[in-house]
C-alpha cells in the first residue's frame, strides 16, 4: 500500500512539473504572434535519408521564419517499422530549436507500435511541449491562451483537438463509405463549453484559432461555393488537388464555432494535395503544406504555412514557406476575408 501511495504522489508530482512548465505564449513588442505550421511529415520507418532531409527541413523552416510557436498537426510518423525511434528522432529535433509547439494527433499516428497514451508521454516530457495529458492518459483537447506583448492578459486563444483516426476496413462503417471518423459529441459539448467559459472569464469573445488533423466537411463545401455566383464572398487561395479526406459524418463542429464568434481561422492538414484558404461564413478554413518526405503521394513541394496573428484584432497574415525558400500565397484576412 505505501508504494502505491508513494507511486502515485510520485505520478502526480510528475504531471504538476509538467503542468508548470509548460511554456507561456504571448504576442511580441510588435503585437504579432506567428506560428509556423507543419503537417503530415510522415516519417516511415527504413526511410532514413528521407527522415534526415524532412528533420533538416524542418530546422531550415524555424531558422527562416522565427516563429514563436510550432503547430504539428499530425501524421508525425506513418506506416514502417520503429516508429518509437522515429518520434523520439523528431521530438529531440523539434524541442532543440527552444520555441513552444505542440502536437495533435493524425490517423497515422495512432496506426503504429506505440499507443496514444505512450506518444503523449514521449511529447509532454519535451521542455518546449504545450500539450498535456488528459484525464485518459492521451493528449488532452485544449484551450491555450496567446498573452498580449506585455503578458498582462489574454489577447488570443488557441484550440487543439483530436480529430481522431481512419475507419477499419472490417467496420460496418467502411461500407458506407466513410473512411474517417469525426469529432464525438462529447468533444462538440466540451468546446461549447469553453467558449462560454473564456468569454466569461474575458468579459468579451476572444479571438481564436482551431488546430486539428483531419479536415472538416465544409472544406469542400466552401471550395464548392467559390464557384456560385450566389457565394462570391467566398475568397480563395491555392490549391486542391485531390478531393479531400474529410469525414463524411457532420459532428456539428463548425456550427459550434459558427454561433461562437470566437474563430476565425482553422488549420488542418490531411491532404497532401491541397494547400487551400476559403472563407466560409467569417470563418478561413485553411490546409497546410504537406512537410514530409516519405514515398506516399504528394504533388506540392514540402513546406510549411506561416499564420502570424494580430494582437487586439480579428486578422492575421498567412503564406507557405516551400523547401526551396520560395514564400508563396502571401495574404492578408480580416474576419475570414481576403483584405
Amino acid at each position: 500500500m505505501k508504494r502505491l501511495f508513494s507511486a502515485v504522489l510520485l505520478l502526480c508530482a510528475l504531471c504538476y512539473a509538467a503542468s508548470a512548465r509548460t511554456p507561456e505564449l504571448r504576442f511580441n513588442d510588435g503585437g504579432k504572434f506567428k506560428v509556423l505550421q507543419l503537417t503530415d511529415l510522415h516519417l516511415v520507418g527504413g526511410y532514413d535519408a528521407e527522415a534526415s532531409k524532412t528533420l533538416k527541413q524542418v530546422k531550415e523552416f524555424v531558422r527562416d521564419e522565427k516563429p514563436d510557436l510550432i503547430a504539428v498537426t499530425g501524421d508525425v510518423i506513418s506506416h514502417g517499422v520503429n516508429s518509437g525511434y522515429l518520434l523520439d528522432r523528431f521530438l529531440k529535433t523539434i524541442d532543440s530549436l527552444d520555441i513552444p509547439f505542440f502536437i495533435v494527433f493524425g490517423n497515422h499516428d495512432q496506426e503504429q507500435e506505440l499507443t496514444k497514451a505512450q506518444m503523449a508521454s514521449r511529447i509532454t516530457a519535451c521542455r518546449n511541449s504545450v500539450n498535456v495529458i488528459g484525464e485518459n492518459g492521451e493528449l488532452a483537447d485544449m484551450r491555450v491562451p496567446v498573452k498580449t506583448h506585455n503578458g498582462g492578459e489574454d489577447a488570443l486563444e488557441l484550440y487543439l483537438l483530436d480529430s481522431h483516426t481512419s475507419i477499419d476496413d472490417e467496420s460496418p462503417l467502411a461500407d458506407m463509405h466513410i473512411r474517417y471518423e469525426w469529432f464525438t459529441f462529447d468533444q462538440v459539448w466540451w468546446i461549447r463549453n469553453e467558449f462560454r467559459k473564456s468569454a466569461e472569464e474575458h468579459g468579451k469573445v476572444l479571438p481564436s484559432a482551431a488546430f486539428f488533423h483531419i479536415p472538416l466537411p465544409e472544406f469542400l463545401e466552401a471550395w464548392e461555393r467559390t464557384t456560385s455566383e450566389y457565394f462570391t464572398h467566398n475568397n480563395v487561395d491555392g490549391v486542391r488537388g485531390e478531393y479531400g479526406g474529410h469525414s463524411r459524418m457532420n459532428s456539428g463542429m463548425f456550427a459550434a464555432m459558427f454561433e461562437a464568434g470566437s474563430i476565425m481561422a482553422v488549420l488542418c492538414g490531411h491532404d497532401h494535395d491541397s494547400d487551400f484558404i476559403v472563407n466560409h461564413y467569417g470563418i478561413s478554413l485553411i490546409y497546410g503544406r504537406c512537410s514530409g518526405n516519405d514515398p506516399t503521394y504528394h504533388h506540392l513541394l514540402p513546406g510549411a504555412r506561416v499564420i502570424e496573428f494580430r494582437e487586439g484584432r480579428r486578422e492575421f497574415s498567412t503564406w507557405i514557406r516551400e523547401e526551396n525558400g520560395k514564400i508563396s500565397y502571401v495574404n492578408d484576412y480580416s474576419d475570414g476575408v481576403l483584405k
